[in-house]
């Protein structure tokens, strides 16, 4: 009979390894650990592949349980750290006023006193884990992955998944629930990126990934560790690509999209659920950008006569046409409005019924794929072109994306304008000859211009906070995002307001310095208890409140204001983010009820906040000089052109941030070069210049040894980091801002960034707020270790010390200050009443030692006369009796009566 490997290998084992892998330091550790792991399991499945040839030895079942954010070929669980939550308190009967109910259901408020971890997971098991049996009863892998298949899908109903989960805690321990709950959030937080154990798996598995989510499929083509394969990932019909993304660009810098005398396409921003269409021989598959298979969903469809869209295609199908992939975009159509739905309103287009009051209906605005043939390479102007002779439009159901040619600056901001009358999100522009780069975004030649990036076209508003939610992982304990609102308008004029109304909760712009300024100034004044002059949400109230009196007014930018029942206002705020701190103005001069009203310019379920038209005057023009090359240009242009080449951004970490690379880790070492660095750099979207200057945002210096690296650091000018700050920044891809420094890792700092860093660490790297950890407690120690190199602790220094505590020539507490002792025997009590005496203890006998200590007078002849016979004729023989008198009298007694010889 087959069998699997994921039946052979105990669920268990891997808890284990993703136990290590959280407590390993570094990526080095962690990587390794992985490596030895799936090194393991590949030996295991080729013996089990020679007993059985017809066995499943694939490793994406395993895969699939590490990389659970990539998985797609279940249903999503449709649970969260809330709901689940309750589903645990339901199955084990927590009573709703209990403890652990409260502590459960409260994940991330702080448990005073008590260590519960940083996550939901580690609260679970914290709470948990005396209730689970404490010996599994040998779960296997396969088991895991089959309960998770019951609890996903639209068959899992509540009562499912809660039974489901009742039945696997009878057969699992506290360690193994709080893996699967990391499994079932799809975050297991093992501080090591999904593009390293990839890597790990195979060698090629980025370059697959780039372009496909399909992790089976990964494991498939790539199950040979020693096989590198020479034919990149095909993309085929049914398989999912990652998209072509667009490149960010604001109405200031549309003046560089012409100056190579480009033509582009210009294209409505629909604000919907990026998609993908395949179709072959009559059967669909549909594709969101993440790669969810939403074919079998309402409204969709696998034939012609199992979905609405399906069938829609299916009868405005060129006959000629037998298969294709479209990349567009899903939108809602109001059945009775006749108009689009946008994301903001209270629907998923993705879940849409016949009885819903929108219908899907996809705008395609690009083919990857048409009858077999690949179109990648095609320019964008044949690819459009193609779009036509593949089907026949309808109203509301399926769309080409209107397109318009452009050449110009005054042509695009004409387009603009218009789509800002229009209510619009923004425009799209594609460059004519531009081909299909599946998940590329900078270098695409593909652009997004919204109001929103351009701070003087969009109205900022100024809100007060009201109230806070307590944040997760690293930022356990604290406050991490802000319940913010608005003031009742006053019945008098002079009056300060006296109501206030929630508006929007926001994180977004918040960066962490900000947030423990905030902290800072909040800390004193959070409350449980809701203010009554405050009126908050209905739903998603604020872990912990504050009087306005005590607050602060942020400035927060957002892409539009909403019709919201939600909030107490009517209105709320989409994709709102913090611009400013306006520590210039009240508390009590915050936005008003009627000044937020003031926004609302028709009925509409959407208010877009421009309040301006766009001109040629908001148009800012690059030097001339930094644009173009010239005959002349120095070796330093020309590397800083090199250094500035095209990568491929896979991060917006250190975006806007210049970096100026002195050198890599040594001269003789290649492992890290200077142009190494500098790529990674970019690949998180730094810029590289070749020299400092004032507004250079850290020099790395890698070998402090040389010239150059010298002389950066003995400038004092700029901020001067090691490569620990290198790895330390570019090895995290959880999306998180850029933390400050850590002034271990500044060989030399500016003096803002002295006083910064002064705030938060005193002079031996210890930080006032953060907890200690393992490596934080190693760095202060080496720390001190240093700054005492050159300040030896001598008994000079001790009794000088001494003298200044104690106003005497010796310490009450340190008798043997002076004595230097060596012991012949082992009188254990003895040497730690010498020792706690500040007594000087020796291992051998050297020409430092004064006393040898004996238990009795028989061992004292013999030292004695070993001592004669080397000639050490000035070293005291004294019986240990005269160290336990000392003690008892707390000074030091007459010696005579106890030496011996």
């Amino acid at each position: 009979m087959a069998t699997s490997l994921e039946a052979k290998i105990e669920f268990k084992r891997l808890c284990d390894i993703l136990e290590n892998v959280t407590k390993a330091h570094g990526v080095r550790e962690k990587t390794q650990i992985l490596q030895t792991f799936i090194g393991d399991c590949r030996r295991m499945a080729d013996k089990l592949k020679t007993e059985n040839p017809e066995s499943d030895v694939s490793l994406y079942p395993i895969l699939r349980l590490m990389l659970p954010q990539l998985e797609r070929q279940r249903g999503p669980h449709n649970l969260k750290q809330t709901s689940l939550a309750h589903l645990y308190a339901r199955v084990h009967g927590f009573a709703k006023k209990s403890d652990d109910y409260k502590n459960l259901t409260n994940y991330r408020e702080p448990v005073s006193g008590k260590f519960i971890g940083n996550d939901f997971a580690d609260r679970a098991y914290w709470i948990l884990n005396k209730r689970l049996s404490p010996i599994g009863t040998g779960l296997t892998i396969a088991r895991v992955n089959t309960f998770l298949d019951d609890i996903s899908g639209k068959s899992a109903t509540v009562q499912r998944k809660d039974e489901a989960f009742r039945i696997l805690f009878r057969q699992i321990t506290g360690f193994e629930m709080k893996w699967i709950t990391r499994i079932v959030l799809k975050d297991l937080r093992l501080g090591i990126d999904t593009r390293r154990i990839l890597h790990i798996y195979h060698q090629d598995a980025n370059d697959e990934f780039l372009v496909t989510n399909d992790l089976r499929d990964i494991c498939e083509r790539l199950h040979d560790p020693k096989k590198k394969i020479t034919l990149k990932c095909v993309i085929k019909v049914f398989s999912h690509i990652k998209p072509m993304l667009l490149e960010r660009c604001n109405i200031e810098n549309i003046e560089r999209l012409f100056r190579n005398d480009d033509s582009y396409y210009v294209q409505m921003k629909y604000d919907g659920e990026r998609s993908q269409l395949h179709m072959k021989d009559g059967r669909y598959k549909y594709f969101t950008r993440r790669g969810y298979d939403i074919t079998k969903n309402p409204g969709y469809g696998e034939t012609g006569s199992s979905g609405f869209l399906t069938s829609v295609f299916a009868r405005r199908l060129n006959p000629n046409c037998h298969s294709f992939i479209l990349d567009g975009e899903l939108m809602g159509w109001h059945k009775d409005k006749k108009t689009f739905g946008t994301q903001g309103m209270n629907f998923d287009v993705k879940r849409l019924s016949a009885n819903s009051r929108y219908q899907p209906c996809f705008v395609t605005f690009d083919v990857i794929l048409h009858n077999d043939i690949l179109l990648v390479d095609t320019p964008y102007r044949d690819r459009l072109k193609l779009l036509g002779d593949i089907f026949t439009e309808e109203e509301g159901a399926l769309i080409a994306c209107p397109s318009t040619l452009i050449s110009h600056r005054e042509e695009l901001i004409e387009a603009f304008n218009k789509c800002l009358c229009n209510n619009e999100e923004g425009l799209v522009l594609k460059k004519c000859d531009v081909r299909y780069k599946p998940n590329v975004r900078d270098g695409s030649g593909c652009y997004k211009l919204k109001a929103y990036y351009s701070e003087d076209l969009v109205q900022d508003v100024d809100l007060i906070v009201l109230g806070g939610y307590y944040g997760t992982g690293k930022y356990t304990g604290m406050i991490k995002s802000f319940m913010m609102g608005v003031a009742a308008p006053v019945s008098a004029q002079g009056e300060n307001p006296s109501r206030f109304l929630a508006v929007v909760s926001v994180s977004t712009g918040i960066g962490d310095r900000m947030l423990r300024d905030l902290q800072t100034k909040f800390a004193p004044h959070w409350t449980k208890a809701r203010p009554k002059n405050i009126t908050g949400p209905k739903g998603n109230q604020p872990d912990v409140w504050i009087n306005p009196r005590h607050s602060l007014i942020l400035t927060v930018r957002a892409v539009e204001m909403i019709r919201s029942d939600e909030y107490p206002t009517g209105y709320s705020l989409r994709f709102p983010t913090v611009v400013d701190v306006r520590t210039d103005k009240p508390w009590y001069a915050t936005c008003t009820t009627s000044e937020l009203s003031s926004l609302v310019k028709d009925r509409g379920m959407i208010q877009k906040l421009t309040k301006r038209e766009a001109t040629l005057t908001d148009i800012s023009e690059a030097p001339i000089s930094k644009l173009r090359k010239t005959r002349g240009a120095t070796k330093i242009e020309h590397a800083a052109n090199a250094c500035n080449e095209r990568v491929m951004p896979l991060t917006r970490l250190l975006d806007g941030k210049e970096i100026c690379v002195i050198n890599g880790a040594d001269e003789a070492n290649d492992d890290l070069t200077k142009e190494q660095i500098e790529r990674t750099l970019q690949q998180h979207s730094a810029k590289i210049v070749q020299n400092p200057m004032n507004s250079t945002f850290c020099v790395i210096v890698g070998n402090d040894r040389t010239m150059r690296g010298k002389e950066v650091v003995n400038s004092g000018r700029y901020d001067v980091v090691t490569l620990n700050w290198f790895k330390r920044v570019t090895d995290r891809f959880d999306g998180a801002s850029l933390d400050d420094f850590l002034p271990w890792e500044l060989l030399r700092c500016r003096d803002s960034t002295r006083h910064r860093l002064a705030q938060n660490y005193d002079e031996y790297y210890d930080n006032f707020t953060v907890d200690a950890d393992r490596e934080s407690l190693q760095r202060s120690s080496d720390r001190i270790d240093n700054s005492l190199a050159d300040k030896q602790f001598t008994i000079q220094r001790a009794k000088k010390m001494d003298k200044e505590l104690f106003n005497e020539s010796a310490s009450p507490y340190s008798p043997f200050r002076d004595v230097v002792g060596f012991f012949e025997n082992r009188s254990y009590c003895a040497k730690f009443q010498f020792r706690f005496m500040s007594g000087t203890l020796k291992d051998d006998i050297d020409n430092s030692v004064t006393h040898v200590f004996v238990e009795d007078a028989e061992a004292g002849v013999a030292v004695g006369k070993r001592l004669r016979a080397s000639g050490r004729l000035g070293v005291k023989i004294v019986g240990c009796q005269w160290i336990e008198e000392c003690f008892r009298s707390g000074c030091a007694c007459e010696i005579a009566d106890y030496l011996i010889d």
